[in-house]
């Protein structure tokens, strides 16, 4: 397939990990996704004689998804070379995908329903990716706007919560008369929770 159908599936492809891994979309990430998904074709035109498609094989798959315990950006790159090789399993040439092991080729569909390179089926499936590309950017970035909303708001609701409570907060006090029939003078002792107050109250009948 031609280089701009693979950055399309492997941005798609990408952006489905990321949600599914609950990673932020940015730019460079769907940037890297899209040179990652063009290193397969790279690789054989920089080391091999002939486009052969042998560094198509799930070793090199697996190398990059165990460099992605040492830095999760292989995530991202792991994800655009696994798109590669799917989208190269629906073409007419198939992939050596246990190479060198095996050469044996595989294909995901019988020959009538196979994408060949430059026709007008791989031009349709290119404006599909691009078309589920363009709503995954868009869905990823409304939700991950929404919780960044969701979360600006909450401390102002919380604040909101205490100063309610604050304001609905009652205050006991409690209050002791002594009486002495004896005294004209009367003495009201009244205590709260912070300081304890006499007052002096004349003239009770």
């Amino acid at each position: 397939m031609r280089s701009y159908t693979h950055i399309a599936g492997g941005i798609i492809f990408t952006l489905l990990v990321m949600y599914i891994l609950n990673i932020p979309v940015s730019a460079f990430y769907i940037f890297l996704a899209g040179a990652a998904a063009v290193i397969p074709d790279l690789l054989d035109y920089m080391f091999m004689e002939k486009h052969n498609r042998e560094t198509h094989n799930i070793w090199i798959l697996l190398v990059l998804m165990g460099l992605c315990l040492v830095n999760p950006i292989f995530i991202i790159i792991a994800a655009a070379y696994f798109s590669h090789l799917v989208l190269d399993l629906l073409t007419s040439h198939g992939v050596r995908l246990l190479y060198p092991l095996k050469k044996t080729r595989f294909v995901c569909m019988g020959d009538k329903n196979r994408v060949k390179t430059g026709t007008n089926r791989e031009k349709a499936l290119f404006f599909f990716l691009v078309i589920l590309v363009a709503g995954g950017v868009l869905m990823n970035y409304q939700v991950f706007t929404l919780i960044d909303s969701a979360a600006a708001i909450e401390p102002t609701t919380t604040v909101e919560n205490n100063t309610t409570n604050a304001s609905n907060a009652k205050t006991y006090i409690n209050v002791q008369v002594q009486v002495d029939e004896t005294m004209v003078n009367k003495n009201i002792s009244i205590k709260n929770s912070q300081n304890e107050s006499n007052i002096i109250v004349t003239e009770i009948s």
